[in-house]
């Protein structure tokens, strides 16, 4: 199975390679809706207010993964997005957000490519979708090689169950700088990052507007961030089972800029 992912994903690269080498010359141009190029189809040419053809969308025909490639001249870059419903209140997809790029040894070479090859990243939690989005001053090649290793990082996370935990909610201890002693406390970069977001009134008031239109369990009712009360009741499993439902590619789509 990992093999196989492993072949869509370098496919991915590979397509994305070829539109991005021939954006030179007139290929783009000629592009007709419903032309295969490998294993992707077009299904919508781009132009820009010049009626020029500068980009089109292209769907990977075995996994459905959306790909849309832009000639743009400036640095390389692109924007992840995945369809992350959130089944609960535990906050899965804001984890997701958290773990994957940061955890585990694809996650932290990930972080350690990205510092080398003079990149720049950033990543937000919607209520139904799930975006990361990079670029590097690098060029293009080296664009490649981060977007490979961060697809990785998508489709087969390693990180550990304690990783979890840790990046979720945990009982920790903490040392009074006073008189030393010690006490116990909750912890966890997600927890306490929801704890402070639902002290602000619009948080609950947000949360409320939801659950009254669209029922207590619809997916934009629920918090896609997370609610502190659920966010403690999270276990490695309910993650790993999220990560299953959610991260692969056909659930996935990419907006990828590429100059000459």
């Amino acid at each position: 199975m990992q093999k196989s992912l492993l072949r869509l994903l370098l496919t991915v690269i590979l397509a994305s390679t070829m539109i991005s080498i021939a954006a030179g010359d007139d290929v783009i141009d000629k592009l007709k809706q419903n032309q295969q190029i490998a294993d992707f189809r077009s299904e919508n040419i781009y132009d820009n207010e010049m009626g020029q053809a500068m980009g089109a969308r292209f769907r990977h025909i075995p996994s459905g993964f959306v790909l849309d490639v832009l000639r743009i001249q400036s640095i390389p870059q692109a924007f992840i997005w995945v369809n992350s419903f959130p089944p609960s209140d535990q906050g899965e997809p804001h984890t997701c957000e958290h773990l994957l790029l940061g955890k585990g040894t694809r996650g932290r070479y990930v972080a350690s490519l990205e510092d080398m090859s003079l990149g720049n990243s950033s990543a937000f939690t919607m209520q139904l979708q799930t975006c990361y989005h990079f670029h590097t001053a690098a060029g293009t090649d080296v664009f490649f090689n981060l977007l490979e290793a961060k697809l990785d990082a998508f489709l087969h996370p390693n990180f550990s169950d304690e990783e979890i935990r840790r990046e979720v909610a945990n009982v920790g201890y903490s040392i009074d700088p006073v008189d030393s002693t010690l006490s116990l406390e909750e912890k966890g970069t997600v927890y306490n990052e929801m704890v402070s977001s639902f002290e602000r009134p619009w948080s609950n008031l947000g949360r409320e507007l939801g659950s009254l239109l669209y029922g207590p369990e619809h997916p934009i009712s629920y918090s896609s961030g997370g609610f502190p009360d659920a966010i403690r009741t999270m276990t490695p499993n309910d993650m790993w089972q999220f990560m299953e439902n959610t991260y692969h590619l056909n659930n996935m789509g990419m907006i990828a800029a590429i100059p000459d």
